[in-house]
């Protein structure tokens, strides 16, 4: 009998879906040498970090302790280079440079907030990136006093923070500035409760305003009015990492690489992307929007799919239904926006201190799914996923690796 060769799998990125598919694909024992490859060892649980920034002391989780026991084996290092031809990758280590070579490889690196809009926000603002940027805004707010914090940004990232902050640091002006309606992508009744949250934790709002420069101190606005701030929290958008569209993998402009209903890179069926780097098809066609909602559930779907690759059989679309929106509004409140499979709000939410208890159900969730499926083998991670594989047309130029607006 003939011994199945082992196969060397390499994932980029440690994250929710980095993390999630190496645990999977660990437990099917499939013939495979894993290799996980993260800039930190550190696992940043990035659905937290406005409680970092807020101050709070939560529990600091390794990812080779989240690892323990499968096999899989980390890497501390930045990938730097990928070369899809030849199937390898850089990776910059303490150590000097690595190259890993890869017969299967998951582009799980996740995305990072976009500093590159406007002038001045490398030099002039803070963002929620990771636990160290996150601990860096706790200390100069702590120093700050009664101060004015601006933030920018309407998404869940500036709700989040801007509710966070203004329970912790009372004391702080702190005022939200949006291009668009707070809560537009939310119910009316979700918008509404989020709305009096605001009210009444003081946090001042100005809506419909687009910031084009920052300066030191001062951020002016495309009518030319300059609002005052000691400190600026950007949060304004997320994009993927270089690597991909470096290497001439078919991306978008925001640097996330197009992919199949599998979550396979078309022309480079070796490659697999999930997380907040892929574009990913969703229900109704739409593609997925950056979240951990999304992300974990593909990290999952890629750990199956690797392994079926590795036996030799065909891979299964990824399926996937969105269910609600979870938004933290301090420690507690929170709003539940009940949302259709494709993501569009529905009239249900749930508001206030359940709201807060459901939130972190399921940011606890997230850890306690990977660390369950570790110990006992078993996949027990869930997802909801429609009867039905959406239908989806790739973007033009998906097949020929250019860079494609979408």
């Amino acid at each position: 009998m003939t011994k199945e060769r082992t196969q060397e799998v390499v994932i980029l990125g440690g994250g929710y879906a980095g993390l999630m598919a190496a645990v999977r694909l660990a437990n099917r024992r499939v013939p495979s040498r894993v290799t996980l490859v993260d800039a930190k060892a550190e696992f940043p649980e990035r659905i937290r970090l406005h409680q970092v920034a807020a101050g709070q002391q939560l529990r600091r989780r390794s990812i080779p302790e989240l690892l323990r026991g499968t096999g899989v084996e980390f890497m501390q290092g930045r990938a730097s280079e990928l070369d899809p031809e030849a199937q390898l990758v850089a990776v910059q280590t303490r150590d000097g440079q690595r190259t890993l070579r890869y017969d299967w490889l998951l582009y799980a690196l996740g995305s990072q907030v976009d500093l590159s809009p406007i002038p001045g926000l490398h030099q002039h603002t803070l963002a929620l990136d990771d636990r160290s940027t996150a601990k860096d805004l706790a200390a100069r707010l702590e120093r700050l006093g009664d101060g004015r914090v601006l933030i920018v940004g309407g998404g869940l990232t500036g709700i989040e923070a801007a509710v966070e902050l203004a329970e912790r640091f009372p004391r702080l002006a702190i005022e939200l500035v949006t291009a668009g309606a707070l809560g537009e992508d939310l119910s009316p009744a979700g918008a509404a409760h989020i709305r009096r949250v605001f009210e009444r934790h003081g946090i001042a709002l100005r809506e419909h305003a687009r910031i084009e420069e920052i300066q030191e101190g001062v951020a002016r606005l495309a009518g030319g009015e300059r609002i005052p701030f000691d400190i600026c929290l950007w949060a304004g958008g997320f994009r993927a990492p270089g690597l991909a569209a470096r290497a001439g993998l078919p991306t978008n402009e925001r640097g996330q690489v197009i992919v199949d209903r599998t979550l396979q890179v078309p022309g480079h069926p070796e490659i697999l992307v999930a997380g907040d780097a892929a574009l990913a098809p969703g229900p109704g066609g739409k593609p997925l929007r950056m979240s951990c909602a999304a992300g974990q559930p593909m990290g999952a779907h890629a750990g199956d799919t690797l392994a079926r690759l590795i036996r030799g059989q065909e891979p299964e679309p990824f399926r996937f239904s969105y269910i609600l929106r979870c938004i933290s509004l301090g420690r507690h409140d929170g709003l539940i926006q009940f949302v259709a499979s494709d993501d569009t709000p529905r009239d249900r939410v749930l508001t206030g201190r359940a709201a807060a208890v459901v939130k972190e159900a399921i940011c606890r969730y997230t850890l306690t799914s990977v660390e369950a499926e570790r110990r006992l083998r078993l996949p027990l991670y869930w997802w909801l996923r429609p009867t039905e594989t959406a239908s989806y047309a790739l973007p033009a130029g998906a097949r020929t690796g250019v860079t494609t607006d979408v």
